[in-house]
């Protein structure tokens, strides 16, 4: 049954078909085609496009995969980090002496001066606020009685002082001589 229809109407379904056939060629075209499906997806979430849908999961499946890998990754260097960040503090605390108490103001100036290695922020501390040398003594007397000729000098001291004079005078005469003067 053939059916009749007005001018407008027959407007309006050419214009329908030739919006059809613009998508069609768009749809159809492999260059084109996952960008014209992907607009479709997101105007109409609900309907099922194979080839996209299998596509996405793949794609998601991937990029769980790569995900993974790459945390894997991210936590052996920042593990790997850690360590060399950890031995670099140890060993400057170790050589330079400091307590913890002066490792974390050291890091806390590293911090205020942009400093970004151990071993220059420690020298420069170290030579800033040198640390207070120990005593060497074990008592608080002198232990000159220890020094070799003490004894000598303690029995005579004027005669020592008179023998070390004449050594001296003997030494020079010595010298003169040998050099013909």
């Amino acid at each position: 049954m053939p059916r009749n229809i007005s001018d407008e109407e027959y407007m309006f379904l050419q214009g329908k078909r030739q919006i059809a056939d613009f998508v069609e060629s768009i749809y159809n075209d492999p260059s084109l085609s996952t960008d014209a499906k992907r607009l479709i997806k997101r105007k109409y979430p609900q309907i099922q496009i194979p080839d996209l849908d299998i596509q996405d999961r793949v794609d998601e499946r991937l990029n769980a995969i790569e995900k993974e890998r790459m945390d894997g990754e991210a936590a052996k260097q920042s593990a790997a980090d850690q360590e060399r960040w950890q031995g670099e503090r140890s060993k400057v605390q170790k050589d330079y002496g400091f307590t913890d108490e002066a490792m974390t103001d050291l890091e806390k100036m590293m911090l205020e001066r942009n400093i970004g290695d151990y071993e220059v922020a420690a020298s420069y501390k170290a030579q800033r606020d040198p640390k207070p040398s120990e005593a060497q003594f074990d008592s608080f007397k002198w232990n000159h009685e220890k020094q070799p000729g003490w004894a000598e000098i303690a029995k005579d001291p004027e005669g020592w002082g008179r023998n070390e004079i004449l050594k001296a005078i003997h030494t020079d005469q010595n010298a003169q001589k040998g050099r013909g003067w």
